[in-house]
Parts: C-alpha cells; structure tokens; sequence
C-alpha cells in the first residue's frame, strides 16, 4: 500500500468515526450493519473524489476498481471491568447551625404538646375560679345585708369587723 492510499484510508476512516461520534441516535439507524455486527464499506482510494465512502448492508461487498473494501464493528465488544477506585474523602459535616435550629424546633414542638395536654386542666380551673367568684360577691352581699358592724357595735364594740370590699367583678377565663 502506498502512502497516498494508507492517507486516503486513513481521512474516510476518520470522517467515519466522525459521523458515529456526532450521530445522535443510535448506529444502526444511521447506517447498514450486517448481520455480524460490522460495517461494510468501499473507500475510494485513486481518483477525482478520492475519500469517498459507500456503505453496504451486506458482508459480500464487491468494490469497483479505485475502490477498497473496509469494514468495522458497529459497537465495540465489552472490555474487562476495571478494579474499583480509591475510597473517596468524607464530606464535610453538614451545616452545624441548621441542625442545631432544628433541634431547638423540635424541643418547642415537644413543649407545645406538653402544653396541649394542660388545656382540660386550665379549662377545669377558670370553670373553678369563676364559680368561687361568684360565691365570694354572694357573701359579700349577704354579710352587707345583715349590717354585722353595727351588731357588734351594739354589742360594746367586743370586735370591730373592717370594712369588706365591694364585689369582685365577673371573671372571664381567656379564650
């Protein structure tokens, strides 16, 4: 083989490989592979158009003159696995302050339920508390009625009572 030749075959092997690589659906609906997995081809190796390839879909390819027959595989077969790689780095921690925010979330959340648990006991005390208001203002106007002051003043002032306040006022437990 000459060197012009060896040239020639070399640039239409090139611009195949080319052609492959830049093809973006797969090999065989782009080109004729045979039932053995190649490519059949005849590059024109001597002349005007010197480079140029046909492809054929069959093995038994008979080349015009200044033509040569090449063939390839349409895919490689698979290689050897490689030995697995190095073990990599440990990545960094994560973000410290994040985790910590969300920790505290949690400890709040935790103290909410804690809290909701109490809302029938606070019920049950401003329900109490309302109750002994109103008990209270009742004996504070009963004691006003009977005038106990001036009873024990009558009595030689043996024991003066102070004033009593007036009444409580209603209580409203917080809703």
């Amino acid at each position: 083989m000459t060197v012009r030749m060896k040239s020639s075959l070399l640039v239409a092997l090139i611009g195949t490989a080319g052609l492959l690589l830049l093809s973006s659906s797969t090999v065989s609906a782009k080109f004729p592979i045979a039932k053995n997995g190649k490519i059949h081809a005849c590059y024109k190796a001597k002349g005007k158009k010197r480079g140029q390839l046909r492809m054929f879909r069959g093995a038994r390819v008979s080349c015009p003159k200044k033509w040569r027959r090449i063939s390839w595989y349409a895919t490689n077969p698979a290689g050897v696995p490689g030995s697995a790689g190095p073990q990599g780095q440990s990545g960094t921690a994560g973000n410290v302050a994040v985790e910590q925010l969300e920790d505290r979330v949690d400890q709040l959340l935790t103290r909410v339920e804690q809290l909701e648990t109490l809302v029938p006991t606070v019920a049950a005390l401003c329900t109490q508390a309302a109750t002994l208001t109103n008990q209270v203002d009742n004996f504070g106007e009963a004691l006003g009625d009977m005038k106990l002051n001036a009873v024990l003043t009558t009595l030689g002032g043996v024991l003066e009572v102070p004033t009593l306040p007036g009444a409580m006022g209603a209580f409203s437990c917080p809703s």
